[in-house]
């Protein structure tokens, strides 16, 4: 009894089904080989059924016959499409691009099934394809016209695939001001994670007009950009470098490569700096901004609008409305809230005493365990601040850089300096001594109360401090800096050492 070859093909394609099940996916390989094999012996099989797949199938005589090869026949040519698939995948998971030609690759295997339903209505079934074309075009004209904004999207979709301006997890800026990490790349529309932690859902016929800035491109970085309005009255030199060393004392803000400050604007009594940063993470851009403007800010004061100021809505918008003025160091106290009880003459009194100090980089300023006879005032410049710890290691705590002040505890107990301060830059430091402020504070008591406070918290903080250095499972550093810079910058912003 002759064994029918149809049933063969059924019980291989049954069989092949059943062993691609067992193989992982993940083993691409191994299951296009098997794949293959199988797609091999169907191939002989459909032969030695109904000749070539290219002739129609056609058996007047026995039209239930007639209807079941047809069926395998389909079957064979749903086979050969997945097998070319399944070749072309493979082929860009070698070359490391399935990812970032997803979007392409769709639409090369819904080609590819679409021209297998044309081969098997033409020949299997033997029918004209002709009528069906023109047919087909009709409909395509109209669907085209409906789904006009779709199409648009897909094809700006395929378009971007292909040239790849970006790929997810890209940090990019859009024409318009539109900024984010990319998050999802699909057939419509690319989805941005901006600093505020939204999501921003960009059409992609729109984003394949606009101009691209990928500030991710070549490097693991991310760049940041704030821009500044300062009085001009302010020289641009100086003005210029205490805006890289605010940057120099944030923490979010890496130190290589090192900020750029460039003056990109003048309008009458106002200039427009631009201080371009980079950052670890995209996330980090918001937080790294926040340190940034608080920094500049101890060391600069608003200068009142000659005409009403537009509110926003954005902190960083209101920051740079209103021109900034760097402060002389006559207003210094001005500026500290720890002397606000002072009247303006004690103030002014107190400021003409002040003495001033030029350092240079490198050059240590005060050591941990030497004692300190005035509250120092940084005017310019960036210095590095760090511990040691009774078990020999050294701990970088922060930077402070220009409107920080340190010493008050030193000065107001007589204790020795719990941290050191280097010079990382030169500068200037403006030196209010021990016995100039002597006479103010027996003056005025609930400056002397304000001030006993404070050096209690802070001695209170210091012992702690030691105390979680020396642990030993030791904090991480950063964590350390963090937990600082919260306690020392009590309103005033001040590190005392």
């Amino acid at each position: 009894m002759a064994v029918d070859l149809s049933l063969i093909f059924v019980g291989a394609v049954i069989v092949e089904i059943l062993a691609l099940k067992l193989i992982s996916r993940g083993k691409r390989v191994t299951r296009f080989v098997v794949m293959s094999l199988f797609f091999t012996v169907d191939t002989l099989l459909i032969v030695g059924l109904i000749g070539t797949p290219l002739s129609p199938v056609f058996r007047p005589r026995d039209l239930p016959r007639e209807f079941w090869l047809q069926i395998l026949a389909c079957v064979w040519w749903a086979l050969a499409a997945r097998e070319l698939i399944a070749l072309l995948k493979l082929v860009t998971r070698f070359h490391k691009v399935a990812a970032e030609n997803k979007l392409l690759f769709d639409v090369i295997s819904g080609a590819v099934y679409v021209c297998a339903a044309l081969a098997m209505m033409g020949f299997v079934f033997g029918w004209p394809l002709q009528g069906l074309l023109a047919t087909s075009g009709i409909i395509a004209i109209v669907l085209g016209l409906a789904l006009q904004s779709t199409l648009s999207d897909l094809f700006s979709g395929i378009s971007l695939t292909i040239e790849k301006p970006y790929q997810l997890g890209d940090d990019i800026l859009l024409e318009g001001g539109i900024e984010g990490q990319v998050v999802e790349i699909n057939w419509r529309s690319t989805h941005l994670r901006n600093g505020a932690n939204d999501r921003v859902v960009i059409p992609n016929s729109a984003i394949a007009k606009m101009r691209i800035q990928n500030h991710s491109a070549g490097t693991k970085r991310y760049n940041g950009t704030l821009s500044v309005i300062v009085d001009s009255r302010n020289e641009v030199d100086v003005t210029m470098e205490l805006l890289k060393q605010a940057a120099m004392t944030c923490p979010k803000i890496l130190k290589q490569p090192p900020t750029t400050v460039s003056a990109t604007d003048i309008k009458g009594d106002r200039v427009t700096y631009d201080v371009s940063f980079n950052i670890a993470t995209f996330n980090d851009a918001g937080e790294a901004k926040s340190e940034l403007i608080s920094q500049i800010y101890k060391r600069a004061r608003p200068v009142a609008a000659k005409q009403p100021q537009v509110e926003s809505s954005s902190p960083t918008q209101a920051f740079t409305a209103s021109p900034l003025l760097f402060f002389p160091e006559s207003e210094v106290l001005d500026h500290l809230r720890f002397f606000d009880p002072l009247s303006p003459p004690e103030r002014a009194g107190l400021a003409a005493k002040m003495g001033r100090h030029h350092f240079k980089a490198g050059e240590k300023i005060l050591t941990q365990g030497e004692k300190n006879d005035a509250i120092n005032f940084v005017f310019l410049g960036v210095l590095q601040v760090t511990h040691q710890v009774t078990d020999g290691r050294t701990l970088e705590v922060e930077k402070v850089g220009p409107g920080d002040t340190f010493g008050q505890i030193s000065l107001l107990t007589g204790m020795p300096s719990a941290v050191t301060f280097n010079a990382m830059t030169s500068g200037l430091l403006l030196q209010l001594k021990a016995e100039d402020l002597k006479p103010v504070i027996d003056a005025r008591p609930e400056l002397a109360e304000e001030l006993c406070q404070y050096v209690s918290q802070m001695q209170e903080f210091l012992a702690s401090f030691e105390r979680t250095a020396l642990r030993p499972v030791a904090a991480q550093q950063h964590d350390l800096i963090w937990r600082v810079k919260s306690f020392f910058r009590l309103g005033e912003h001040t590190f005392s050492g």
